[in-house]
């Protein structure tokens, strides 16, 4: 029998009190979670001191985007399997997930926060600040 050496997820650490957009640090962060998700679709994050603004605008950018209507999530469509809006099976009614193609192309990005949000949202921004190409 052959050994297998198990997966290890990339660990990025956001806790750095200096991790401000424009900076060395978010700039090194930012090509970490980059490289994480191009390689892996995931990683662990540490947010051991994570400056309290920087997590409530991640999760409640989040909670915005799942909070949208039905009708309105529906809109973010693709031709790939499992991106674009996926939930609101009768066999799995508590799963909902929202893929973005190209979510390293600002366009993209900004094309889907304008088809999700006509009157803007800067929270949504921010987010997709960390996501976005060096």
């Amino acid at each position: 029998m052959g050994s297998e050496t198990p997966l290890k997820l990339p660990v990025i650490d956001f806790s750095n009190q200096s991790l401000t957009p424009g900076t060395t640090e978010w700039n090194t962060v930012r090509a970490q979670v980059h490289n994480a998700l191009e390689e892996y679709g995931c990683f662990e994050a540490l947010f051991n001191k994570v400056p309290s603004h920087i997590r409530k605008s991640i999760f409640q950018s989040i909670e915005e985007l799942f909070d949208l209507p039905l009708q309105t999530k529906l809109q973010n469509v693709s031709k790939k399997p499992y991106h674009g809006y996926v939930g609101q099976y009768p066999m799995v009614p508590l799963y909902e997930s929202m893929g973005v193609d190209d979510a390293n192309v600002y366009e993209q990005v900004q094309s889907l926060t304008n088809t999700l949000w006509p009157q803007g949202n800067p929270s949504f921004w921010f987010m997709t600040l960390i996501l976005s190409p060096i």
